[in-house]
């Protein structure tokens, strides 16, 4: 065998071992960093209208999915996504916080955070998918608790300061 040719030979074993090693990490660390094959995933979705800041009562569906479509898909897209249905900064602008509470089924409170969001007076839907991440493991009842906080600014002189709170319970069995 010439040089080159055990030179392209020795690429060509490197290549195949660096594809072995990468599909190995992709097939095994979702799975072990989720403890498991299958985990659970609650989709909490609810509405918010600035304003007069009302919120539709949170609705929750819990299913079982793959560690890899959680890792992949949904968490790629982050725990909490908003959507704007009806909004507009012509009747003004709001500040809205909304902080989320998770209690588990031992009864221990684990505070997720909060999130921001600027912009116009209007209609928003928001999606919070809960999982391995934020602490839903184990099975029972929990209870998300979502408080909202809104500063509206109407026409730069009236500025209102409102607060509302949303919860929910789900149950992964």
């Amino acid at each position: 065998m010439s040089a080159a040719a055990a030179k392209k030979a020795k690429r060509k074993g490197l290549l195949v071992l660096l594809v072995i090693v990468v599909a190995t990490i992709v097939l095994v660390i979702p799975p072990a960093l989720a403890g498991g094959l299958m985990v659970p995933v609650s989709k909490v979705v609810f509405g918010e209208t600035t304003g007069s800041l009302s919120a539709t009562q949170a609705t929750a569906n819990v299913s079982l999915i793959t560690a890899y479509e959680y890792y992949f898909s949904i968490r790629a897209g982050g725990m909490f996504r908003t959507s704007d249905a009806s909004v507009s900064n012509s009747n003004g602008n709001a500040t809205i916080t909304i902080d989320l509470k998770l209690t588990n089924p031992s009864g221990q409170t684990i505070d997720l955070g909060n999130t921001n969001i600027s912009g116009g007076i209007g209609t928003r839907t928001h999606t919070i998918y809960l999982s391995i991440d934020q602490g839903v493991r184990i099975s029972g009842a929990y209870t998300l608790s979502i408080d909202i906080t809104a500063n509206v600014t109407v026409g730069g002189l009236l500025q209102l300061n409102l607060t509302h709170v949303v919860t929910t319970t789900f149950t992964v069995s």
